[in-house]
Order: structure tokens, then C-alpha cells, then sequence
């Protein structure tokens, strides 16, 4: 995207050019990203949160990572606002890192509620494995509706497929997330004993299913209940605003400024 373009959507994003003034040869781009402005803003207050700057790198973030990857419905009728609704919950997971295009996971299911999968236990609103990321629509939107109750499953799911992401060197590791999450992992102990010894912890009790599941839940906590969190857990908290390289509390989100320029 050039310059000349940045300038353009940015204009548009703050309502100062009419759409009729938009240069041929870009129009057909900037309608793209006006609407992926317009759903994304619909659903996701941390986009609205953004200022108008980063607002700019999320739609582009989503952008690329929408076309990079297959969607698949699953008794669901496609609409256009899915993929890009999908694709911005993996970007505001990843906003902070330098890579977040996941680029292991190639297809990503919609499925039309709550399903039973052959790979996994139990009824579930979304999962990741090998073949793909999966999420229940139903669920994905329930989730950002009720976006302070620490329940999100494309968060969730997200996070999973980050951590996969990294734990798969053939596709590429992200050094400063490796580095950040090994610190994050000393968290795990100290939480649940605390749990155990209390019988109560502020994060919900899936978290301690497994580690695995300890990570996603405290990143939807994270996102969701950010001034919680860092009230009850504040080393937790501090452990995945650096993992994250993002602090949900402040206005610009991301923490280390070189990153926020790409």
C-alpha cells in the first residue's frame, strides 16, 4: 500500500473525502477497506479503541491475513463480513508481534454452532489442530458482544494457534515470542497453587484444565478484563503484556514503538 493510498483511508476513516473523489485506479481497494472498517468496528470495541494511526495497520493487518487464508462453512451460509471478522481476532491477538500471519494454519472452519469433532472430547464451540482453526459463528459472536465477561473463543482459539504457530520451526518462530513465553510459562505454578490452596482463582476454572488452556483463557482475560487482571494476577498480567507486546490499558495498545511501525 503507498503512500498516497495510506492518506486516502485515512481520510475516509475520519469521513474528510467522499468516496466519489477517490482515485480510479484505487477505488476498488478503499471500498474494501471501508467495509472491513465498518463491520470491524461494529464488533470489536478494541478496534475502537485504536487510535486513527494503528487503526490504519490493523485494517491492513487484516487485509493481508484475510488473503492468506481459506474459510470453510460448515451448515453455515457464507457472508462477506466472516473472514473479516475472523481475521481480526487473530489480528488483535498478534497486534503487538512482528509476525502474525500464522502461516502454519492454511484453512479456518465456521461452523453454525456448538459441534462434535473426531480429534476432539466433547461438544465444542471451537478447537485447532493440524487440519485447521475451527470456531462456532454462534459463538465467535456471543463472544465479542459480551466482550467484559473474560468468555471469548476466537480469542481462545487464537491463542492456541499462536502458540502452535511457534511450536512449528519448519513455519518459522518468532525469537521475541519464544523468548517472552518461556518467561510467561513461570506464571503457571504460582497461579494454580494460589487456586488450589484458596479453592478460587479470578480467572475461570478451565484455565486449569492444562497449561495449554491456562494460556488461552488468561489471554481472554487479558483483553476482556484487563483492569481485573492486573488488579488480582498482576505478575500474570505483566507476563503477557510482554509475551503479547501489548498493554490493553493503554491508548496505543502495543509497547514497543519499532513494532508498531510495521
Amino acid at each position: 500500500m503507498t503512500t498516497v493510498l495510506h492518506k486516502i483511508i485515512s481520510s475516509l476513516l475520519k469521513n474528510r473525502i467522499p468516496e466519489s473523489q477517490v482515485p480510479p485506479q484505487y477505488k476498488e481497494l478503499t471500498e474494501t477497506v471501508t467495509f472491513y472498517h465498518t463491520t470491524i468496528s461494529d464488533h470489536l470495541s478494541y478496534y475502537n479503541k485504536l487510535p486513527d494511526a494503528l487503526k490504519l495497520r490493523f485494517l491492513k493487518r487484516v487485509y493481508f491475513f484475510r488473503n492468506e487464508k481459506e474459510f470453510h462453512y460448515i451448515n453455515l451460509e457464507a457472508k462477506p463480513e466472516m473472514p473479516v471478522l475472523i481475521s481480526a481476532s487473530a489480528v488483535q491477538v498478534t497486534f503487538g508481534l512482528r509476525t502474525y500471519l500464522l502461516p502454519f494454519f492454511k484453512n479456518i472452519y465456521l461452523t453454525d454452532d456448538a459441534y462434535y469433532a473426531k480429534d476432539v472430547e466433547g461438544l465444542n464451540v471451537g478447537h485447532v489442530s493440524t487440519t485447521g482453526i475451527y470456531i462456532s459463528w454462534k459463538y465467535f459472536l456471543e463472544g465479542f458482544k459480551n466482550d467484559w465477561d473474560g468468555v471469548n473463543t476466537a480469542l481462545h482459539e487464537m491463542a492456541h494457534a499462536l502458540r502452535h504457530q511457534n511450536n512449528m520451526r519448519q513455519f518459522g518462530i518468532d525469537k521475541e515470542f519464544e523468548t517472552d513465553f518461556a518467561k510467561y510459562t513461570q506464571q503457571y505454578g504460582p497461579v494454580l497453587i494460589q487456586a488450589l490452596l484458596t479453592r478460587r482463582s479470578f480467572l475461570r476454572n478451565y484455565a486449569f484444565t492444562n497449561f495449554e488452556e491456562f494460556w488461552a483463557v488468561s489471554v481472554e482475560a487479558f483483553f476482556e478484563m484487563p483492569a481485573e487482571l492486573k488488579t488480582y494476577l498482576p505478575e500474570l498480567y505483566k507476563a503477557l503484556c510482554e509475551v503479547l507486546n501489548q498493554d490493553p490499558l493503554t491508548d496505543k495498545k502495543i509497547i514497543a514503538a519499532s513494532v508498531a511501525k510495521q
